[in-house]
């Protein structure tokens, strides 16, 4: 399968013009719907329309963040600052945040050693990293999702498995370029952003991504990390 550049700057404009108009789309009804009402609106409708209007902004930010990671690490001007990391306490961070569509879900179970396992890389990238692998396998997998944490010297090893729809064979070379979304996702919310912030975020922590998929089987997302100290 061949992927041109007239492709892949019709997927960009088309995932801009539909990342930027939901939202907007949204923020729009909303704040007519509360100019209209004249301060006589229910008041739970009223928390409902707000919310739904910080979530369309929450969603506009997360969009421009990501592009303008990209754009960052395109000009080489990403940056790690390590420090020594407790990875466990990363994870259960990462699995706590709100603003992610994971939150709360009992559906990742999480294989870690027990004792304290301590790495020395940049807490804030390696978050952006595991928060956007795991992101894809929840909205592409209904089933449970496994990540496993392993270590061995001077390398940190995460490995995050589904059960969803996988990748198509033919596409699997294409999947870290922005904006790139397969064919079999496509009627899926999303902004073929993720495994692009996902691998950039890695390169910066001298690291790679390893994907294995099988169609309508799962993905396995393999991250391996160096560490600074070597």
């Amino acid at each position: 399968m061949e992927y041109s550049s007239d492709q892949n700057i019709g997927q960009i404009i088309s995932s801009l013009s539909h990342e930027l108009r939901t939202p907007l789309t949204i923020l729009s009804s909303n704040l007519q719907l509360l100019k209209s009402s004249n301060q006589n609106l229910d008041p739970t409708l009223r928390a409902e329309t707000f919310q739904l209007c910080e979530e369309a902004l929450t969603a506009v930010s997360r969009f421009l963040d990501d592009i303008h990671f990209i754009n960052l690490s395109n000009k080489n001007e990403l940056k790690q600052t390590p420090q020594d990391v407790d990875i466990n306490q990363l994870i259960a961070k990462v699995l706590e945040s709100k603003n992610t569509c994971f939150y709360n879900s009992n559906r990742i179970h999480v294989f870690s050693p027990s004792e304290a396992l301590v790495f020395k890389t940049d807490e804030t990238l390696l978050t952006k990293v595991i928060t956007n692998l795991l992101s894809n396998a929840y909205k592409f997998s209904a089933k449970e999702i496994a990540l496993r944490v392993s270590n061995g010297a001077n390398q940190l090893n995460i490995e995050i498995q589904d059960q969803g729809v996988g990748i198509p064979a033919d596409q699997i070379e294409f999947i870290f370029m922005p904006f790139y979304r397969c064919e079999n996702v496509k009627m899926l919310s999303g902004t073929g952003l993720g495994l692009s912030v996902a691998q950039k975020a890695a390169n910066c922590l001298n690291g790679e991504i390893i994907i294995d998929s099988t169609l309508s089987k799962g993905t396995t997302a393999k991250l391996k990390i160096l560490s600074d100290e070597r």
